[in-house]
């Protein structure tokens, strides 16, 4: 059965998606397809997918390959062949292939992978009967890379079917980060590698400030630098809350100023593309 739902309001993604998983199996069906609102299906998509389960008897997760659609000014891209955890880079998350042209990269196979992006993840009831729903302490991002954990530890693959594909449509956004997004990507980051790899917290956190947070800090800096104290107040939130072991929703995030938002061009354009962290979904 397709589901296709957003993150709920106050259930958070893991939440609003349990609550369709819980229907489906109540309803006996055999396998379960988590999907975001704005992706776009192709043809063979699901057949492909269920194929793939079918010869891989011990395959208990695939996703597809997802792309970006071609514009008038740019090809089509990867953003989606596969997602991998480096645990030499304190978990460290990354989609393969992304932001490659889909016409330079190899020819598409069905492979392994640390996790598949819950914008499409198609999975067994057997599965779910076997680790359970998707956990909601983190309530957005990471809680599909956890749970695929789980699903390598319950004797599962997880794998990617990259001759499977699918459209995800870029959702409109300027070059800033959205509040949110830099809280829940910091503090579950910690929260998942202490949770989910069993490793040091304190250090995916130095290695999230050295790089992502760094990243995002100099884009914030040239076009709304009067905002730079309230990204440094909202690190440091996450990463006290991380440390506390605080999870779920944080009301307080919803309120933080935004400053007004400024269109992506040249450098800002170039350096939102070339984000490693992934947990956008």
């Amino acid at each position: 059965m397709r589901w296709s739902s957003p993150a709920a309001p106050t259930r958070g993604y893991a939440g609003g998606s349990n609550v369709g998983i819980r229907r489906c199996t109540e309803r006996g069906n055999d396998f379960v397809w988590l999907l975001n609102p704005d992706t776009r299906i192709e043809p063979e998509t699901l057949p492909r997918l269920l194929t793939l389960l079918a010869d891989v008897p011990d395959c208990g997760v695939v996703g597809p390959r997802l792309v970006h659609p071609a514009a008038p000014d740019a090809p089509e891209t990867v953003w989606f062949d596969g997602g991998i955890v480096d645990e030499s880079k304190a978990g460290e998350t990354r989609h393969l292939h992304r932001g490659r042209e889909v016409a330079k990269v190899a020819a598409p196979i069905a492979r392994d992978v640390d996790y598949v992006t819950g914008a499409s993840l198609l999975t067994r009831r057997t599965v779910l009967e076997t680790v359970g729903l998707l956990p909601e302490d983190y309530f957005l991002y990471f809680e599909e890379t956890h749970w695929c954990r789980d699903v390598h530890r319950a004797g599962w693959r997880v794998m990617v079917e990259q001759r499977a594909r699918m459209v995800h449509h870029q959702r409109s956004s300027g070059a800033l980060p959205s509040p949110y997004h830099l809280y829940y990507m910091t503090r579950n980051r910690y929260l998942f590698v202490e949770r989910a790899l069993g490793a040091d917290g304190e250090a995916a956190l130095a290695q999230l400030e050295g790089k992502w947070l760094k990243n995002w800090r100099r884009k914030v800096a040239t076009p709304a630098p009067e905002w730079l104290d309230e990204f440094d107040a909202l690190v440091a939130r996450a990463a006290a809350d991380a440390r506390a072991g605080r999870d779920g929703r944080n009301d307080a995030v919803s309120h933080v100023p935004w400053p007004a938002d400024v269109q992506r061009d040249g450098d800002l354009a170039d350096a939102s593309r070339e984000r490693t962290e992934v947990g956008e979904r």
